[in-house]
């Protein structure tokens, strides 16, 4: 397809993609918790991906991204930041008006318009100082938000974990990025590099947990779903409507499971115990769960 043919259908979409957000912001509404609950039947092939992964970053972006954090001046790494970070902001701005989020869609296209002209095509973030903070969305959230479940687990080549739906979400965010398709193949692959860098950078910090966990592939899994998950309901989450120390039923486990006689009128034993009592009378020896042991409610309590 030609760069020509590939502007003229993208046009339509985008402009698709903004009215169905208009029209349906009115009934936007958080997901439901079921869209972000990720399972991983493919762990076995994941982990081989995994292992070809952090080999790459050890090997080379690891010692790339030392090098050019040495090499690179602190100020000169901000607007670089800054700049890449500038070139995403249409990507959030469509997303958030397929969301429902017309207002902060508005508030980022402000951000993109101020940082491109005043903050000279982004290097300075001159909007976060009038008010206008930078949000993070695309088209993986956006799937959830409509209720899209999340799909497997995925650990892909080169770009690490993801969900199925993730991975679909990457794809369509380059229809929803007009600058940076727009710029020349030389200078966009540039783009998509130093972008790779400047993330590799900023995630410099979590290496030694990284290396020192037990199962570094579940610790890499489990902290990219927690933070999707996070995103996804936009930094609040709801709580989870199960506790796993309560049984089924959701009893407190104190009680016995089986049902407990009342005591026979006029006799004043108590119902503590679910061990028959003793006919009048009788000479057998009191049950074991009354003297030689504690109850069950009574060794609950003492733990």
């Amino acid at each position: 397809m030609s760069v020509t043919a590939h502007r003229h259908l993208r046009s339509p979409i985008l402009m698709t993609l903004f009215a169905a957000g208009t029209l349906l912001a009115g009934c936007a509404s958080a997901p439901p918790d079921s869209v972000t609950q990720t399972k991983d039947p493919w762990e076995g092939l994941n982990r081989k991906v995994y292992v070809f992964n952090d080999t790459l970053d050890k090997d080379v972006a690891r010692p790339v991204a030392r090098t050019y954090v040495r090499a690179m001046p602190g100020p000169a790494r901000n607007g670089i930041h800054n700049a890449v970070t500038n070139l995403d902001e249409p990507v959030t701005v469509v997303n958030d008006v397929l969301q429902g989020k017309v207002g902060q869609g508005l508030q980022d296209l402000g951000r993109f318009v101020i940082n491109s002209t005043v903050g000279l095509l982004g290097w300075f973030d001159v909007a976060k100082h009038v008010g206008l903070p930078h949000h993070d969305e695309d088209l993986g959230q956006t799937m959830a938000h409509w209720g899209v479940p999340s799909g497997p687990y995925v650990v892909l080549p080169l770009f690490g974990p993801s969900t199925v739906r993730d991975a679909f979400g990457r794809v369509g965010d380059i229809y929803a990025n007009p600058p940076r398709e727009d710029l020349p193949p030389r200078w966009r692959n540039a783009e998509y590099v130093v972008d790779a860098l400047d993330t590799r950078v900023g995630l410099m910090q979590t290496n030694d947990a990284l290396d020192s966990a037990y199962d570094p592939y579940a610790f890499m899994r489990d902290a990219y779903l927690q933070n999707r998950r996070y995103k996804i309901y936009d930094g609040n989450p709801p709580a989870p409507d199960y506790d796993y120390d309560l049984p089924p039923d959701g009893s407190t486990g104190n009680a016995s499971s089986g049902a407990v006689e009342p005591p026979a009128s006029g006799t004043g034993a108590a119902p503590a115990s679910t061990t028959p009592l003793p006919a009048a009378g009788s000479t057998a020896a009191p049950a074991a769960g009354t003297t030689a042991a504690p109850s069950a409610s009574t060794h609950t309590s003492s733990e």
